[in-house]
């Protein structure tokens, strides 16, 4: 067959045709749409080596006997390109919408943190209340196939149970409490009065439309405020839902990375995963498979970290900003070894600045372990050498949200109850402290049995959210600009907050000029510990929505 060289040699019952795919025909800016299954990411993959536009490259290459566009010559497109050259940039053409329901949060934490090429959205614990037992009447959390199988299962669910008792009884008693604390008559909302946005009480309002969207703002401040401080006895084993919306290279790294690891739900959900991505995008992911040097590396760093800090007793700091005298090298070995222990970023570079560079270069080599090609990743330990480094304890809720920044480097150690656990104040004032420290306690003793008997992974699933565990985050200035205006603004949670303010104040410390220049201040300082903070932002989202007719009543089912 003849290729055409121009558009306007295709016959009109094509170019009729191309209208369902293109929304310009003809023209040099459109959207591409309605395609099958991998065609689109061909298509476009074709750009670099076609000396057509992209619609007469579609109408010559890739449409079947009957003159509609053909999937299997993209596929064989793809497959050639993609998995025979390994031009790796063009899995990133075609990407998929998944949906990952009845995952715990721990997990959840693993898929997001793949980061690059991924966007997720999960279901949020500050949002919705997690007081509902299942069809079977059960609590929704999960029973990790490694621990019921190694005789603790029941006592796991005796301790989990009773984390979901506390949280349910925890959040009733908690709006009543913020309900005494922040009164209907303390809430208001914006209204449009005469041209302008202006703030009203219940008293102010004129119709049924806006005390209806008064009062939906009013309950969800209520129940936000009761979330934020209830979910701190709620499980990491919580199930949860997720969307991910991906491109191939995210999913077949987000395969690797589950099918290799430790947890047996990871391993379990990358073989669920796979088989759905086979139905839409297969050649894209065609390469995905399970690294079993991963777990070698794992065990040997883990070793090694085992027997170099033997003695070390882990500070607890809230926030550390990392001195910047240590060498590009020490910086990049205490990296490695930060999520195979228990230490501060502070004191692993102490002791490391104290072996031989030959020590620290062997250290790197078990790091990096038998790389046989180039897509034998390294971990992000090789990433240090950032200006701004920040050794960080906090709760697991906090990490929750300061996890989703994407333009830093980010590592954490596994979850443990070794750094104590946050009882937020509320929690005494409403009787419930004495139920919150029983679970905690059991959880703890739950998690220490569990790491003697050689489950350190599972053993992760037995924390609370208020647990704290310590992370790191390695960014430069502009990130920290970006992290610092966004996560003090007061709807963000209280917690989190204070820990970003600290982190700007810790800059300004070691770095005046920071300050003198001004780069950091629109960080909100105000009010940290506030539990209502956002009652500010629902009356505008509340007047928002009383403006375009959105029934906000929506979120509070």
């Amino acid at each position: 067959m003849s290729k055409y060289i121009s558009l306007r040699e295709v016959p009109a019952e094509t170019l009729d045709k191309l209208g369902r795919y293109f929304t310009n025909v003809g023209g040099d800016t459109f959207v591409i749409q309605g395609l099958p299954s991998e065609l689109t990411g061909a298509l476009l993959a074709r750009y670099s080596r076609a000396k057509t536009g992209i619609q007469l490259t579609l109408v010559n290459e890739f449409l079947d006997e009957n003159g509609e566009p053909s999937a299997q010559k993209g596929s064989e497109l793809m497959d050639r390109v993609l998995n025979a050259f390994g031009d790796e940039s063009v899995g990133e053409l075609e990407g998929a919408h998944v949906g990952l329901e009845n995952i715990s949060q721990l997990l959840t934490k693993e898929i997001e943190d793949r980061r690059i090429g991924g966007s997720p959205i999960e279901q949020s614990t500050r949002y919705v209340v997690y007081d509902q037992k299942d069809d079977q009447g059960k609590w929704r959390y999960l029973r990790p196939r490694e621990i019921m199988e190694a005789g603790l299962g029941q006592r796991y669910e005796e301790v989990n149970d009773k984390a979901f008792e506390v949280y349910s009884e925890g959040v009733g008693l908690l709006r009543d409490y913020f309900k005494k604390h922040f009164p209907l008559d303390k809430f208001k909302i914006e209204v449009e009065r005469d041209g302008e946005k202006v703030k009203v009480g219940e008293k102010g309002l004129h119709n049924d439309d806006e005390r209806k969207a008064f009062r939906d703002g009013y309950n969800f401040t209520i129940r936000c405020a009761a979330l934020d401080v209830g979910r701190c006895v709620l499980p990491s084993s919580a199930l949860t839902h997720m969307g991910v919306f991906g491109n191939g290279r995210y999913f077949t790294n987000l395969l690797n990375h589950l099918k290799s690891g430790e947890l047996a739900e990871a391993r379990e959900r990358a073989e669920a995963l796979e088989v759905e991505l086979n139905k839409v995008i297969p050649t894209y992911i065609k390469r995905n498979k399970a690294n079993p040097k991963k777990a070698e590396i794992n065990l040997n760093m883990k070793t090694l970290a085992a027997e170099l800090f033997r003695s070390q007793t882990p500070s607890d700091n809230k926030v550390t900003l990392l001195s910047d005298d240590y060498s590009h090298l020490t910086q990049v070995v205490a990296a490695c070894l930060f999520p195979y222990t228990n230490l501060s970023l502070a004191q692993i570079s102490g002791i490391v600045t104290l072996l031989s560079k030959d020590q620290r270069v062997e250290i790197l080599k078990t790091y990096e372990g038998d790389r046989e090609n180039r897509r034998d990743r390294t971990g992000r330990g090789f990433e240090a050498g950032y200006p701004l480094t920040f050794d960080l304890v906090g709760g697991f809720a906090e990490y929750r949200d300061l996890e989703r920044h994407r333009i830093l480097t980010q590592q954490r150690q596994a979850l443990t109850t070794d750094f104590g656990f946050i009882i937020p104040p509320e929690m005494g004032e409403i009787g419930l402290e004495e139920k919150v420290q029983e679970v905690e306690g059991m959880m703890r003793s739950l998690n220490q049995d569990l790491r003697k008997t050689g489950l350190g992974e599972a053993a992760q699933y037995a924390t609370l959210f208020n647990h704290r565990l310590r992370f790191m985050m390695g960014m430069n200035l502009r990130e920290l600009q970006h992290l610092g205006e966004l996560r003090t603004q007061k709807a963000g949670h209280f917690s989190y907050r204070s820990m970003v303010m600290e982190m700007v104040r810790q800059v300004h410390a070691r770095d005046p000029w920071v300050e003198e220049a001004g780069a950091l201040r629109l960080v909100d300082f105000s009010d940290p510990d506030n539990k209502i903070a956002r009652a500010n932002e629902q009356s505008k989202i509340a007047g928002k929505n009383l403006a375009a007719g959105i029934d906000g009543s929506a979120d509070l089912e």
